[in-house]
């Protein structure tokens, strides 16, 4: 990620990187095929970092979840250099075949869904799959338009994305 930060994602080079960490280029692809995995896996720990503070937010209803969900990405990303992030989040549809069912905030998503359908939250004629489907790429999506505004500028951004979207999944 140092290298990333001082050269830019696609200035870095595998050799620089491979050097500052202290391990041989084949160490490097044991581990990660391309670039675009190094910040894949960046965004999988980001998406760890949110899902588990989710869990315990898991029993609320759609838009109170949803809202806190903002509050804690909008919490998680401002402290992240918005370029790589940038970077990151616009891989995601180069690898969307990879992370399919495997990426945490999806995971933790999708449980959200299962359980607010469980409960008669939310409409119960979509599986929670479409659901976390649906919903993920408009949160990424305004994430990536809305990185180089403001904090309050994103998080009223991504509010008004979870609230079309719980419009469309109520009962």
């Amino acid at each position: 990620m140092a290298e990333f930060h001082r050269a830019g994602v696609a200035g870095a080079q595998i050799e620089d990187i491979v050097k500052a960490a202290g391990v041989a280029r084949g160490t490097f692809y044991i581990h990660f095929p391309t670039k675009d995995h190094v910040l894949l896996e960046y965004l999988d720990r980001l998406q760890t970092s949110v899902t588990e503070r989710l869990a315990d937010l898991s029993e609320g209803a759609p838009r109170p979840f949803f809202r806190d969900a903002v509050d804690l990405l909008v919490e998680v990303v401002r402290n992240e250099d918005s370029t790589i992030l940038q970077e990151a989040l616009s891989i995601v549809s180069r690898h969307v075949v990879e992370l399919e069912g495997g990426a945490p905030l999806y995971t933790g998503i999708m449980a959200f869904f299962e359980a607010a359908q469980e409960r008669g939250d939310i409409r119960s004629d979509l599986l929670p799959s479409e659901l976390a489907a649906a919903f993920l790429p408009g949160v990424f999506g305004v994430l990536l338009l809305g990185l180089g505004g403001t904090e309050s500028e994103l998080r009223k951004a991504l509010l008004n994305t979870v609230d079309v979207f719980v419009r469309g999944i109520s009962p």
